[in-house]
This record gives C-alpha cells, sequence and structure tokens, in this order.
C-alpha cells in the first residue's frame, strides 16, 4: 500500500457544539480556535451489488505517519466515487482509527481513538478537550465494507476527515484518552453467534489507572436492544443505551451520553462490565450476527500516568495479528466482526490530505 501527501487550502469556522463551555474549568484556554482538517482516502474499492463483507475485496489497513501538530476534536466519514460525488454512507460496516504506539485503558490492545460504524453521524469534542496529535505519530486506519444497496458502485473511496485545532502556546484543551470496551474479549474477533430470542452477552474488566469517563457512545448489530455499563463492585448503573431501530429492526442510531460537568470516576480497584443484549426473531442462530461496544472518553486523574504499551505482552501480539496480520480480514483470516474470508486480493492504497481552515 503506498501513500502521498498531497494538500489543499480550504477556510472554515472552527468547530461549533452545543455544550457550554464553562461546564469545566478550563483557566488556560481563551474560546474556540480555527481549526484544521486532515483528509484521509481509502481506496478505490470495486462494490458489487447487494455485496456482503465477504463479496468486497476489503481495503488493507492503511498505517501512515501524522504531520499535524494540535489537537483531534472531531471524526466525519464519506464514500465518493471517482468524480467525488457522495454515496450511500450505510455501505460501511466498521471504520477504527488505531494508534499502535499506546495502549487501551482495560486493556494491552491498540489504543483505539475513533471508530464508526453505518450509524455514527459526525462528532466532535468541545473546544476545551482534545486528544493530542504530534508530527510522527503512527496512525492506523482499518475499514471493512459492504454494499446492502441494488447497486454497483466502482472506484469507491472512503474519505475520513479528522477535524483538528492547531498546537498554539494559548490553547491548551484538557488532554483526553478515548476508551473502548467490548463484550467480547479485548483481542480478537468482535462478533458472536446470536442465537435465537432474548440474549445477552458481557465482558468485566478493570481500568489500568484511574480516570473519569466525560462521554460515550455505543455500537449494536440488527435486533439489538440495550447496552449497558455497570460498576460491579457498587451494583451501580452508569449508562444503558437503548438503539433506534428501523421497521426491519436495523439499528439507525445510537445516543451518545456526555457526563459533565465531572464524569464518571473509574477506578482501578473496581471491576466494570459492559453488557449487549439482544432480541432474535428469526428463530435460528445467526453467525456472527451480534456485536456490542463502547468507545468513549475518559481524563485521567491528575498526577497519574498513562501505562506504557508493552509489546511482547500476547494480548497486544494478538491484537496486532487480528487487525493487520495474517488474521485480518484482508489476508482471509477472521475479520473485526469474527467472519471468515477466502480469497485474497491486491489491494489499492489510501492516500491523505492537509486542509486548513479558520478565521
Amino acid at each position: 500500500m503506498r501513500s502521498s501527501n498531497p494538500s489543499r487550502i480550504r477556510r472554515r469556522g472552527a468547530l461549533s457544539l452545543a455544550l457550554a463551555a464553562g461546564v469545566v474549568g478550563v483557566g488556560a484556554m481563551v474560546g474556540p480556535a480555527p481549526s484544521s482538517e486532515y483528509v484521509i482516502d481509502i481506496g478505490p474499492v470495486s462494490m458489487p451489488a447487494n455485496g456482503g463483507h465477504g463479496d468486497i475485496a476489503q481495503p488493507a489497513p492503511l498505517a501512515l505517519k501524522l504531520p499535524v501538530d494540535g489537537w483531534l476534536r472531531g471524526i466525519a466519514y464519506e464514500f465518493v466515487d471517482e468524480k467525488g460525488e457522495q454515496l450511500p454512507t450505510r455501505m460501511l460496516h466498521h471504520l477504527n482509527l488505531i494508534v499502535p504506539d499506546h495502549r487501551e485503558l482495560f486493556s494491552q490492545i491498540m489504543l483505539r481513538i475513533g471508530a464508526a460504524g453505518p450509524e455514527t453521524k459526525p462528532y466532535g469534542l468541545p473546544w476545551f478537550l482534545g486528544y493530542r496529535v504530534r508530527p510522527g505519530d503512527s496512525l492506523l486506519v482499518t475499514a471493512m465494507l459492504h454494499n446492502p444497496t441494488p447497486k454497483e458502485y466502482r472506484s469507491v473511496r472512503l474519505r475520513v476527515r479528522l477535524e483538528m485545532t492547531p498546537a498554539t502556546p494559548w490553547v491548551r484543551p484538557l488532554a483526553i484518552r478515548p476508551v473502548y470496551l467490548d463484550v467480547m474479549p479485548p483481542a480478537g474477533g468482535h462478533a458472536f453467534d446470536l442465537p435465537p430470542g432474548r440474549s445477552v452477552k458481557s465482558w468485566e474488566g478493570r481500568p489500568a489507572v484511574a480516570a473519569r469517563l466525560l462521554a460515550a457512545g455505543s455500537h449494536l448489530h440488527q435486533y439489538g436492544t440495550a447496552l449497558r455499563l455497570e460498576d460491579v463492585s457498587t451494583g451501580k448503573l452508569i449508562w444503558e443505551a437503548h438503539p433506534k431501530l428501523d421497521d426491519k429492526g436495523e439499528v439507525v442510531g445510537m445516543p451518545i451520553r456526555y457526563f459533565l460537568p465531572f464524569g464518571v470516576r473509574l477506578s482501578p480497584d473496581h471491576t466494570y462490565r459492559l453488557t449487549a443484549e439482544y432480541d432474535n426473531p428469526t428463530g435460528k442462530v445467526l453467525p456472527g450476527g451480534g456485536m456490542g461496544a463502547l468507545g468513549g472518553i475518559v481524563l485521567p486523574a491528575s498526577g497519574s500516568e498513562w501505562p506504557s504499551v508493552v509489546r511482547s505482552d500476547s494480548e497486544y501480539q494478538h491484537d496486532v495479528w487480528v487487525t493487520t496480520g495474517p488474521g485480518s480480514s484482508h489476508h482471509g483470516g477472521a475479520s473485526h466482526h469474527g467472519a471468515s474470508q477466502q480469497e485474497s486480493s491486491e489491494h489499492e492504497s489510501g492516500h491523505h490530505t492537509v486542509a486548513e481552515e479558520g478565521k
């Protein structure tokens, strides 16, 4: 996979969000700053009509070094054809933005700093929060595509847009860390066979350091009814999310919850459980039909040091193998969602661009 880095200039105002800036004390900051947009293209890919992810030559993971110095504050995506015209966003099965040089809060797997599914709308952080990015930082972009439409598309590109605030001495957002939880074990496939009727799948773990959960989003598949995060040690329900469904039971939207102004404390001496609930009316087992994941942001406790990645750890190595190695979907192994693909193919590169915006 090769990459290029053409740049283009555009102007746009800073990202505006409907959250009051005063909910967190941020005396070092004076207000929103001009933003820049970093664009990553993946593809081109041919998308046969009514094609499942096993029918499509999936794009290989795109590894790159970020050339930007600033704060990541928003993520959006779109599909475009060779003319740049937008295509249905429901052709995305899932998208992950991964930092191989850092680990997750609840496990030794690589840090996920962003994710999206077909139901995901563009999202961003208030101006006083951000994920710090420095020139040369590694980023791994993985995606799985499918085409549930009756129309064939060729030369399709998945375009990922990262909203950035440039680093300046007078703008210093609170440095957040993303957090990822799944109802399946951290390293490996994240889908599970969905039995008929009502069912529950859950996973438990402890955070490596103390932090406060500031916001969370959720992900379920068809026939999902709830995703629940609990503090097992205290018996407290932290959040329960219910999907928005269409008349076919397809998930068309998932809620996002903000725990501002103070967040929810996550303690390393507490055990937390993520649970996905489903109600499968088909009367049969749906292979790989279930999934339950939570993605959010945390603010590490003052004075706490985020644990370093341990590349020799078996969990980390298995995560790399499943994500980029022989176990990944583009190599014909187990996919992110646990499916198996037999075909292998050559994949053309992605490319990335920088668009500076601001006032």
